[in-house]
């Protein structure tokens, strides 16, 4: 699906540098449909509004039209001040579709390069998945260095001990260090 996705987006790219397309304003996204990838329709979006040189400002009302189902209730479901950011509008989208903060944080670390072509694509795809885990346009730094330090503690944990912890689904080093406190 990811691959697939990731030729669309070059064919969309494609078709706005193009000299004899129509004006990036009338572009039609596809939609964003329960089961066809989440994360890599996210991502796909974020490189054609790159590619067209939207503001950021307008990528939450250019995201919006493309919405269904889950997405759809994730975005209805924000206050309205964070319904307008397109860092929230997305981790809410990603949280709604179960793609968890642990789940993300494995896709980066377990990436391989031999997924993708070349050390260009390698360093995007890391930047991508590194963003998609840390949050940066959400988190403060104390929250992903919070972040980063609770993965390494963990690593630091017996195994048995760790499986524990990850069953309790902590989120802060708080939490974690009082699980493994009381195992």
């Amino acid at each position: 699906m990811a691959k697939y996705q990731d030729t669309q987006c070059q064919d969309v790219v494609q078709d706005i540098q193009s000299p004899l397309a129509p004006a990036w304003e009338n572009l039609q996204l596809p939609e964003l449909t329960q089961g066809h990838g989440t994360e890599a329709y996210l991502s796909t979006f974020e490189r054609v509004a790159e590619a067209c040189r939207w503001p950021r400002g307008e990528w939450v009302t250019r995201l919006l039209p493309t919405l269904r189902g889950k997405a759809q209730q994730a975005y209805i479901s924000l206050d309205t001040r964070d319904s307008r950011d397109y860092g929230k509008v997305k981790a809410a989208i990603l949280q709604e579709d179960g793609i968890s903060p642990e789940m993300q944080r494995q896709h980066f670390r377990q990436f391989c390069y031999h997924d993708v072509k070349g050390p260009q694509e390698v360093y995007s795809q890391l930047q991508e998945l590194c963003h998609c885990w840390l949050k940066s346009e959400i988190h403060t730094k104390t929250q992903i260095m919070d972040l980063l330090v609770l993965e390494q503690f963990l690593t630091t944990l017996p195994e048995e001990m760790q499986n524990w912890i990850w069953k309790h689904g902590p989120e802060t080093c708080t939490e974690v260090v009082a699980l493994a406190e009381g195992f």
